[in-house]
């Protein structure tokens, strides 16, 4: 999402859910195998993680992907690591059970337009870090998945890994990558303070890739649409709809499309959805192919770390692949 503050824009929050998640398993996602280009060193197979095997094995893995957080010294409570979100967000309900003030509401612009949401302040603590004066969107448990998201205000500073097999996410935490299988770090660059991958692809075409843990799937936009079917003019597209923590939908068309590559990783005939987005409007990406990674990209590998203080991103290759 985005919130408009001064005249100006911010990027906020992104929650890609897709409603009709099981339009997705006639892709066969869960099927698709990762290769590997040249400079990737090989272990024996070893029994290991195995992906998600369609997009309803993606959501119920997204929702148990949480952090323990404490609020104004309670807690912890099970926050989700948003890294598509400038700043954190805490539910509705839990923000009245610990009697934290209501502040103005503001506008917040989401994937499908703009709605005005409260906010509040609180005293946030993750694992070892001191306890942080943070401020808060306020929105319902439902529409967020939990009792809040961490975003960019907490995590922008550090090192995120969301370890798939273990289902469980660290924040500034050992300097070893958990897991088995091969890993393979690529640059990243910073673009409104998120992690952009520098090396990127989908169908052959160079993309604008966005790693968003916040969202449950891949979405492309509208200029990514345009190349990747004149490129495959008879890719089948389904209809589904794109819902916004808001409550507001927007159309959107599912395709499988022939490869999304990051750098030496390439995983093969893999579902992107695409649709006009208005957070790709606020960003100015209409006219650039862009994409949103979410977790059914991201949890294709045993291991993804997100290292904001080197600008770089590690990758651990599930042992069996």
């Amino acid at each position: 999402m985005m919130r408009a503050m001064g005249g100006s824009l911010d990027r906020r929050l992104l929650m890609g859910g897709l409603i009709a998640l099981g339009v997705g398993g006639a892709s066969g996602a869960g099927a698709q195998s990762l290769s590997i280009e040249n400079g990737a060193s090989r272990i024996p197979p070893a029994p290991g993680y195995a992906p998600p095997t369609n997009l309803r094995g993606v959501l119920d893995l997204y929702q148990r992907m949480t952090g323990p957080v404490r609020v104004e010294g309670t807690g912890p409570y099970p926050f989700v690591a948003d890294t598509g979100a400038n700043q954190s967000v805490i539910s509705a309900e839990l923000a009245t059970q610990l009697k934290l003030p209501t502040g103005d509401s503001q506008p917040l612009n989401g994937v499908a337009g703009v709605q005005d949401t409260p906010t509040t302040t609180a005293m946030l603590q993750l694992g070892g870090r001191p306890a942080v004066a943070a401020t808060l969107s306020v929105l319902p448990a439902a529409a967020i998945g939990g009792p809040g998201m961490l975003g960019l205000d907490q995590l922008g500073t550090g090192r995120l890994t969301l370890d798939f097999q273990s289902q469980s996410l660290t924040i500034d935490q050992g300097p070893a990558l958990p897991g088995s299988g091969d890993e393979y770090r690529t640059r990243a660059h910073k673009r409104d303070g998120q992690l952009t991958l520098v090396d990127a692809d989908i169908a052959g075409i160079p993309v604008i890739a966005f790693l968003d843990s916040g969202a449950q799937n891949t979405i492309g936009n509208m200029a990514l649409r345009q190349l990747a079917l004149a490129r495959y003019p008879t890719t089948p597209l389904r209809q589904v709809p794109i819902v916004s923590v808001t409550g507001q939908t927007i159309p959107a068309e599912f395709a499988d499309l022939p490869a999304l590559r990051f750098g030496g990783v390439t995983l093969p005939n893999w579902p992107v959805a695409f649709a006009d987005l208005h957070i790709f409007r606020m960003w100015d990406l209409e006219r650039e192919p862009a994409i949103l990674i979410g977790v059914d990209v991201l949890s294709r590998f045993e291991t993804v770390c997100l290292d904001f203080r080197h600008d770089e991103v590690r990758f651990r290759l599930p042992a069996r692949a």
